[in-house]
């Protein structure tokens, strides 16, 4: 009997009830391979929306056996296992459940997501988040990669304290007893483990840590902001991570504060920044007539103008949904919307939010989807395209970028498959 086997499915989509198995692979504590096969659907014949996350197509499948066929096998291997992983399990079990499965006579061991989440704030993160920092590289979606970076995840996760990683890449900070994180990727690393948001840390300024090691995994949860007696002003976010406290000293958290916990934040904890002298100073009045010039002026009652006016949708009553499926291709992502929709311009804003997506009103190296509708006229002009078009097919063609442009069909389908409808 293996002492673990860890498993990992890539299917047609989210639903167990409907959706059906594409991949299924298997390592041991090792690292073996004990099984890694492409799968035949019974009904499907295409899954646009999963094949472009997990790039499986039709013909690549054509001539396998089905799962079905390959379950005798599965069931073997799983059953012989004293221990079996997956990330996020609730997945394959469902999955094994429908093709009728008894998944609960399995020996199941502790979910990594959860794991994970239980050590830093009840977040739960997508595996490749978790494997970026435990520093493992891995191509996700791939059904083996998927099994090899779990069970990376898993051994980390089962060796005992995690807040040492946070101090890893630590250099000596001016104020005693600190670290500074100046490299991107370390303090990435450390925001995102903290629930904080990754795009705004993305600003990259320096992060300080009031490094305490502990014995063993704690909680760490976002405590409240205090303000020191000598300051400009600026916020400090404690966060709580047993007798530690992490502070996190920077103007940038004033911007964030509610995007980066939502709901999550403790209200009666976390107390508004102060607002700064200047801001109580009485601004004079803007003059009459200037205003009356700027509300009454031919080029802002039409045309352009007019036509941006009713498109535009105020970002900033959104915020990701942190608590949405790790796994839905919107989650974590930056999403950019160009031209009319079915929906509303705030409906499919709203509606990529929910599943967790950041929804930005310009592109930049960092959007990871822009979804194009009908262009107006009014608003591009006789090129027909719109800049943000422009500007995606410049930063992915200078291979800055991998910016997936969606038209509102396959924008409509991946929602689709997001939501498991």
């Amino acid at each position: 009997m293996r002492d673990l086997i860890v498993l990992d499915f890539e299917t047609t989509g989210l639903d167990a009830g409907t959706d059906e198995v594409l991949q299924v692979s298997m390592v041991d504590g090792a690292g073996s391979v004990l099984m890694n096969e492409y799968c035949r659907p019974e009904r499907h014949t295409a899954w646009e929306a999963a094949q472009k996350i997990n790039g499986i197509s039709p013909g690549m499948v054509t001539d396998k056996p089905t799962f079905r066929e390959l379950l005798p096998r599965v069931l073997e291997l799983l059953a012989g296992a004293k221990t079996v992983v997956a990330y996020n399990a609730e997945f394959e079990k469902g999955f094994l459940t429908a093709y009728g499965v008894d998944a609960r006579r399995l020996r199941w061991g502790a979910d990594p997501m959860k794991l994970f989440a239980a050590h830093f704030g009840n977040q739960r993160r997508t595996l490749s988040t978790v494997a970026v920092f435990f520093g493992c590289e891995f191509k996700a979606h791939d059904a083996l990669e998927d099994t090899r970076a779990t069970l990376e995840v898993y051994r980390h996760l089962s060796a005992g304290p995690l807040l040492p990683h946070l101090m890893e890449a630590g250099v000596p900070a001016e104020e005693p007893g600190c670290r500074t994180f100046e490299e991107e990727a370390d303090w990435l690393r450390l925001l995102k483990t903290l629930g904080l948001s990754p795009l705004t840390a993305k600003k990259r300024k320096p992060l300080i840590y009031k490094g305490v090691f502990t014995d063993g995994p704690v909680a760490c949860e976002a405590v409240g902001f205090e303000y020191p007696a000598l300051s400009d002003d600026s916020a400090v976010l404690l966060v709580q991570a047993g007798e530690a406290r992490v502070r996190i000293c920077d103007a940038y958290l004033r911007e964030m504060q509610g995007g980066a916990f939502g709901e999550n934040a403790p209200a009666a904890a976390v107390r508004q920044p102060r607002k700064s002298r200047a801001a109580d100073r009485p601004r004079p009045a803007a003059a009459p007539a200037k205003e009356e010039q700027k509300n009454s002026a031919p080029a802002r009652q039409g045309g352009k103008y007019a036509a941006f006016a009713a498109k535009k949708t105020d970002l900033r009553a959104l915020s990701p949904n942190l608590d949405a499926d790790p796994d839905n291709p919107f989650f974590g992502k930056t999403v950019v919307f160009t031209g009319d929709l079915t929906l509303s311009r705030g409906e499919a804003a709203a509606a990529v939010s929910a599943l967790g997506a950041s929804v930005k009103s310009s592109v930049s190296r960092h959007t990871d989807y822009l979804v194009v509708g009908t262009q107006d006229a009014a608003l591009v002009g006789a090129k027909g395209y719109s800049t943000k078009e422009q500007k995606a097919a410049e930063l992915n063609e200078s291979g800055k970028a991998e910016i997936s442009i969606l038209d509102e069909q396959r924008f409509m389908a991946l929602l689709a498959d997001a939501k498991g409808t």
